[in-house]
C-alpha cells in the first residue's frame, strides 16, 4: 500500500526493496567481471597468435594486430578498476531506503551517490517514462528543457553523478532511472499519486 505521511495529501513515498538492490548489485558486479576477463583474454589470445605468426615469418600485417589485442586489454582493465570504484560507492554510501518522495511543493529523488538530496519543484518535471530492457523495466524521470542545476527551486542536479546519469546514455536513453523490481510501490500507484500532486500535469507515460 503506498506510504502516505502527514495528512491524506502530505507526502508519498516510493520504498526501496533493498534486498532486490543488493541481487541486482551483485548481477552487475558478476557482469562487469565477466566482462572484463573476457576482453583481458581476448587481448591474450590476439598477441599470442600474433607472436605464433611473426616466430613463422616476420609479417607486418601480423602486427596490426597488435592495436586490437591493446585495446582489449585497456578496456578489461578499465572495467576492472570501474568494479573497485562502484563497490566502493556502495560500501560508502548504502542503500537509500527511498527511491523519491512526492509532496505539495516537488519531488525528491535519490540515486546511489546523492540520497535523497535531489528536489525538483514540479514545473521542472515533465514525467516519467516507463522503458523495458533486458534487464527489466525502468522508470526515467524527465526534466523540463532548459532545467539546470540553477533553475530557482531546484537542489542536488549539480552532483556530478547526477550530471553524468543526466547526459550520458544507457540503453539508448538519458536521465534518472529507477528499476522497477527495486520498488516497493507498483507502478500505477505512483502515477496517481503523480497526478494528485502535480495538478494531474506529471504522469507515468
Amino acid at each position: 500500500m503506498p506510504r502516505m505521511f502527514g495528512g491524506p495529501a502530505a507526502e508519498f513515498l516510493v520504498d526501496v526493496d533493498q534486498e532486490a538492490v543488493v541481487r541486482a548489485r551483485v548481477r552487475t558486479l558478476r557482469l562487469m567481471r565477466v566482462a572484463a576477463w573476457t576482453n583481458l583474454i581476448s587481448a591474450a589470445v590476439v598477441v599470442g597468435l600474433v607472436g605464433m605468426g611473426a616466430a613463422i615469418a616476420y609479417s607486418t600485417p601480423l602486427l596490426i594486430l597488435l592495436f586490437p589485442a591493446v585495446t582489449l586489454a585497456f578496456s578489461g582493465n578499465y572495467v576492472l578498476w570501474s568494479i573497485g570504484r562502484t563497490r566502493r560507492t556502495w560500501e560508502t554510501t548504502g542503500i537509500s531506503p527511498l527511491a523519491f518522495r512526492m509532496s505539495p511543493a516537488g519531488l525528491r529523488c535519490s540515486i546511489d551517490a546523492a540520497p535523497d538530496s535531489i528536489f525538483l519543484p514540479w514545473n521542472a518535471v515533465v514525467g516519467f517514462r516507463l522503458r523495458r530492457w533486458r534487464g527489466g523495466p525502468r522508470l526515467i524521470l524527465d526534466l523540463m528543457p532548459g532545467v539546470t542545476p540553477t533553475t530557482p527551486g531546484v537542489q542536488g542536479l549539480e552532483h556530478p553523478d547526477v550530471q553524468r546519469i543526466l547526459h550520458k546514455k544507457v540503453h539508448g536513453t538519458k536521465g534518472l532511472r529507477y528499476a522497477i523490481s527495486t520498488l516497493r510501490q507498483p507502478v500505477a500507484a505512483i502515477d496517481q499519486a503523480l497526478a494528485s500532486f502535480s495538478g494531474g500535469r506529471v504522469r507515468v507515460r
